[in-house]
């Protein structure tokens, strides 16, 4: 970033980081973290060894971080989607329940009055949260926009819809393109996402041409599977059972750990030298790190009043597509 100082953000519902990480590859700079697992804040503490992490949303008030001397532009957080997927719960956002750790969120962003919010969640929140989401934000003073981004498309194999939310304590101008939605409109973006999909179109032919050495085997029932050119949603279920197998020269497999973490966007030694189980390490599937990075960069230009002079994506230059 030049012009403004970075950006500071806390990072709520942390997991990984993946939030975080996105964000500092954007130009911002975390300050905090909010994160209850312990194994996942083993890995907060390798990569950020001195930035405070507290452990439940329920217990952070406006009095606490300005004690610590916790100050931010940006919060952020993926609040729990059980009680929203579509394969979890199917109970909603209430209160008292994992989801409704949103109303948590609201609580924290009413009270510290942060500049900006940023929230993820599933795709179901269109039908299952959204309106709540929306209205709760407005209650308190924030104007706010949303999209729907899918990480296939975004750089990484992967197909992943995920719901974004930016809201703005000061409003956002009336015709703010802050998502880029007329240019990811544009009749042409169609061809180039086509393009892609075919790319990756795996091929059994010896000598076949393909963007990646291997295909995924996505299960459509217990007994049937489906040939992709991307992976499938990976979840924090995949420890004990799977929805993808994977072809290589070796033959028939699962994903491995440094696998999943590619298919995110993060280093593959990210968990080395922690101690941390097999099932740990599948459940700490959070952020893809280079959508977060793309709307961290629409955050700042937004921030920097570059919000209205727009040109049509360059997809090869936005997102590494290798």
């Amino acid at each position: 970033m030049n012009m403004k100082n970075k950006l500071k953000v806390f990072d709520l519902f942390s997991g990984s980081g993946g939030f975080s990480l996105g964000l500092e590859q954007a130009g911002m700079e975390t300050v905090a973290f909010c994160e209850y697992e312990d194994y996942a804040q083993k890995v907060l503490k390798k990569h950020w060894q001195h930035i405070p992490i507290y452990k439940d949303v329920r217990n952070i008030t406006k009095n606490i971080l300005e004690d610590d001397g916790i100050e931010f532009d940006l919060i952020c957080g993926g609040f729990p989607c059980q009680d929203i997927s579509i394969s979890g719960k199917n109970e909603g956002m209430k209160h008292g329940n994992r989801s409704g750790l949103w109303f948590e969120y609201k609580r924290i962003i009413a009270e510290t009055r942060p500049k900006y919010a940023l929230i993820e969640n599933v795709f179901a929140l269109l039908g299952r949260g959204l309106n709540i989401v929306l209205s709760d934000l407005a209650e308190i003073g924030y104007d706010a926009c949303w999209t729907m981004l899918d990480s296939q498309y975004c750089g990484v194999p992967q197909r992943r819809r995920r719901v974004y939310i930016l809201a703005a304590r000061d409003g956002i101008p009336r015709g703010a393109d802050i998502f880029k939605f007329i240019q990811r409109s544009d009749p042409t973006l169609e061809q180039r996402l086509l393009h892609i999909d075919q790319s990756r179109t795996w091929s059994f032919e010896k000598g076949g041409n393909s963007s990646y050495p291997f295909t995924y085997f996505t299960r459509q029932r217990s007994d049937e599977f489906s040939c992709k050119g991307v992976a499938s949603t990976l979840t924090k279920r995949d420890y004990k059972d799977f929805t993808d197998l994977i072809l290589d020269d070796g033959g028939l497999r699962k994903l491995t750990i440094q696998e999943r973490l590619l298919l995110q966007g993060y280093p593959t030694d990210f968990f080395d030298n922690l101690d941390l189980t097999t099932t740990e390490k599948y459940k700490l599937n959070g952020m893809t790190v280079p959508v977060v990075k793309w709307i961290g960069e629409k955050v700042i230009d937004f921030d920097n009043g570059k919000w209205d002079n727009y040109s049509i994506p360059d997809l090869e230059e936005d997102f590494d597509w290798e």
